[in-house]
């Protein structure tokens, strides 16, 4: 394989797909990453979130916390 999905057809539709494990975390990952963000934006829709401000606080917190 060339890292490209690999599709496997029965009866003139795709049954099973085959990946790389790569490729399959990569995809896993963004999903993660867009369910946070689909929460966050619940969250901020229901007014819960934070301001940028607040935000850029919290990522320099954070940073310093890794040094």
């Amino acid at each position: 394989m060339n890292g490209a999905p690999f599709f496997i057809i029965q009866n003139v539709k795709a049954s099973m797909v085959i990946e790389s494990v790569k490729r399959f975390q990569e995809k896993e990952s963004l999903i993660a990453a867009l369910k946070v963000i689909a929460l966050d934006e619940k969250e901020r829709m229901r007014g819960k979130g934070i301001s940028v401000a607040q935000s850029r606080v919290q990522l320099a917190a954070a940073r310093q916390r890794r040094k």
